[in-house]
Formats: C-alpha cells, sequence, structure tokens
C-alpha cells in the first residue's frame, strides 16, 4: 500500500511541475515579454499544433519522416555500438585498433559531417540516418564498453572456479552486470539521435520537424516554430519511456532493491 502511495505521488509531482512550468511560459509570454515575435503561449502552440493535427493534417508528413530517420540511425547505432563496446572490454587489441577513431570520430562536432554526407550520399534518407547514427553510437559504445568492465570480479572468478563456459559466462554474468550501463547510454542517445534529426533536417531536406522549425524560424512564424521544438520534446519523452519501461522488463531486481 505504502508503495503505492509513493508511485501516486511521484505522478502527482510530476504533473504539478508540468503545470506549473506550462503556467510560467504563459505567463512569460503573456505579460512580461507581450512580444509575439519573440514568444507565444503555450495556448497558441497547443492550438496551433491542433490545427496541424486535425485540421490541415499538415504536421504528419514531418513526424513521420523525422521518426523514421530517428528510428533507423537509433537502431543501427545499437546494433553496432554494443557488440563493438564488449569487443573493446574483452580484447585489449582491439580496444588499441579503436580508442583513437573512436576519441576523433566522437569529439568531432557531428553538424561538421553534414555538408560531407549530404555531398556523398545526397539529399535522401541515408545521409540523415548516417548523421543520427553517428550521434547515437558512441554513447551506446561507451556505456556498453564500461559496463562490460566494470563487472564485479568476484562475480567472474566465482563462474570460473566452476568451470563456466565462455558463453555461458557472458550470457550470464556478463551481459546482465552490463545492461544497466547499456540502458543508459541508450537514454543518452535518444537526446543526441534527436538532435541529429534535426541538424540532418537543416541541410537539404524538404520534410521533416528539423526542417519544419528551420523553415518557421527564417520566416519568422513562431507558433510553428515552438509546434515543432514541443514534438521533438515529446519524442525524446516517449523515447526515455520506453528506455525506462525496457529497464524495468530487463531488471527486476532494481525495482526491488530500490523498494
Amino acid at each position: 500500500m505504502f508503495h503505492f502511495y509513493q508511485s501516486y505521488a511521484s505522478v502527482i509531482h510530476r504533473l504539478v511541475s508540468i503545470l506549473a512550468g506550462l503556467a510560467s511560459w504563459h505567463y512569460l509570454a503573456t505579460v512580461i515579454i507581450a512580444d509575439t515575435t519573440f514568444l507565444v503561449s503555450p495556448v497558441v502552440v497547443i492550438e496551433k499544433a491542433y490545427e496541424m493535427l486535425f485540421g490541415t493534417g499538415e504536421l504528419y508528413p514531418h513526424l513521420f519522416a523525422s521518426s523514421g530517420i530517428f528510428f533507423h540511425g537509433f537502431i543501427l547505432a545499437t546494433a553496432v555500438g554494443v557488440p563493438i563496446g564488449f569487443l573493446m572490454a574483452l580484447s585489449p587489441a582491439i580496444r588499441d585498433y579503436m580508442s583513437p577513431w573512436m576519441t576523433t570520430l566522437y569529439t568531432t562536432p557531428r553538424i561538421a559531417f553534414a555538408p560531407v554526407l549530404l555531398l556523398w550520399f545526397g539529399i535522401g534518407a541515408l545521409s540523415k540516418i548516417t548523421v543520427v547514427f553517428l550521434g547515437c553510437v558512441f554513447p551506446i559504445l561507451i556505456n556498453s564498453f564500461y559496463g562490460m568492465r566494470t563487472v564485479n570480479r568476484e562475480y567472474v572468478d566465482l563462474a570460473r572456479s566452476f568451470r563456466l563456459r565462455r558463453g555461458a559466462l557472458f550470457v550470464k554474468i556478463l551481459l546482465p552486470a552490463s545492461v544497466p550501463f547499456i540502458l543508459a547510454g541508450l537514454r543518452l542517445a535518444v537526446g543526441r539521435g534527436l538532435t541529429g534529426v534535426a541538424i540532418a533536417e537543416w541541410f537539404g531536406a524538404g520534410e521533416g520537424l528539423g526542417y519544419l522549425i528551420f523553415f518557421a524560424g527564417q520566416t519568422l512564424n513562431i507558433p510553428i516554430l515552438f509546434v515543432g521544438v514541443a514534438v521533438f520534446a515529446f519524442l525524446g519523452i516517449v523515447g526515455f519511456e520506453i528506455v525506462r519501461m525496457i529497464e524495468v522488463w530487463s531488471s527486476p531486481w532494481k525495482k526491488g532493491a530500490q523498494q
């Protein structure tokens, strides 16, 4: 019963926080600034979003285009980043070969890659997916690496003392212990991936939320600009919640330890 009330209170606190933020935004836009060329009320943004969704329907192509680019880039980054992170943790030779390239690519601003990728792959989806991939893959790779490296050595030594085979050692001990780190990397990748979508769609795109925001900024259409930003924020929240649900399903012992 206590845990039920604790969860209920947590939901109430989050709703109060959201409502307080929206009220502050409304007061700032309508009373303090009071200039729609700089900032509009959340009421205006909601009305415009409703019109674009259920009136004209013009938001759907942009939403679907950006969601598709993010999904493909994110899945590809997960499929590449997790195995490479594990290999780097388990093999010093692979780690030595990969580290210079990983450091170079990770520290280079992604926006610098966009024109080059556009030149190589054209204005189609491939160049945009590649930008998202570069934004997502390194948080996933680095967290997978450290997740594997920080496994308690006592567990590994105990498993080896029972003559556990390498495959079983990986599946039963190393991989489960790395799951929280991998999921932390996925959380970071959600934000970086959405940023990559916006960057990619600023260059040579004809649709997408990034294109919508860029075009609205160029034409000083502030309501549509904030609609694009709000939808990006909504996608980020959805992504975080999906990762959280995966964490609850894959790491049930963490919930028990926190209670």
